[in-house]
């Protein structure tokens, strides 16, 4: 893989990354859904394949098509606080250790609560509403590897190739030690629990995201040795 075509790639999972952080964190509001939508308005036409990505891509297209964005901006902000938020207990908790833990009744702020905090800070990034908002949040880690796919479109660009090197070692760790293990089973609740095919879109769109990251890591450690020569 070419460096050219690895910032492409950053490029494209910067803006996916974002999206999905702010769907999760914000809520589903009009100007997302906007910006979705004019971004991503040719999915419209492709054929759905095996890839998870394309195929949340065109649903959540596919959702918004032909309806009035404000009106439908209400119907899915009732389903994203039923779904995520309650009242009572949340049919799917987008928080990482309840779904990590091995304990009978998990619970919030566990050991693997810590190590992400530790990741964080070991990027030194403080994430917003850290003291209030557990560090496992969706909306917390989708905002951190959004800022480690940022800082290495920077190096890319600075020509910073340790940098990059290392960036890109944060990414593969945070990935499969971490996202990898709890994001799959995220995502089957959200198919279990809603009808709306905008949150189902996301749930195919999250999962594609991490797996199609991971293997462009993969791919491009052969490519990065090259590089640095």
């Amino acid at each position: 893989m070419e460096i050219q075509e690895l910032k492409q790639i950053f490029i494209t999972q910067q803006e996916l990354y974002r999206f999905l952080s702010n769907v999760i964190t914000l809520g589903p509001k009009k100007e997302l859904l906007d910006r979705f939508q004019g971004v991503y308005s040719e999915l419209i036409h492709e054929e759905a394949d095996d890839d998870n990505l394309v195929k949340g891509l065109i649903t959540i297209q596919m959702s918004l098509r032909g309806k009035d964005l404000a009106s439908y901006e209400a119907v899915l902000t009732r389903e994203y606080t039923r779904l995520f938020i309650g009242p009572g207990k949340p049919p799917v908790s987008p928080y990482a250790s309840i779904y990590i833990s091995d304990e009978p009744k998990p619970r919030l702020m566990d050991e693997s609560t810590i190590e992400v905090r530790k990741q964080y800070l070991d990027a030194n990034i403080v994430m917003a509403n850290m003291n209030s908002v557990p560090d496992d949040f969706l909306g917390a880690e989708l905002e951190y590897i959004n800022y480690l796919t940022i800082k290495s479109l920077e190096a890319i660009k600075n020509s910073e190739s340790e940098e990059l090197g290392l960036f890109l070692l944060k990414q593969e760790d945070f990935i499969s030690n971490h996202l990898a293990t709890w994001i799959p089973k995220f995502s089957e609740r959200i198919f279990e629990f809603t009808s709306e095919d905008f949150f189902k879109g996301m749930a195919l769109l999250l999962n594609g995201l991490i797996n199609s990251h991971l293997a462009i890591l993969e791919d491009f450690k052969y490519s990065l040795k090259v590089f640095m020569d």
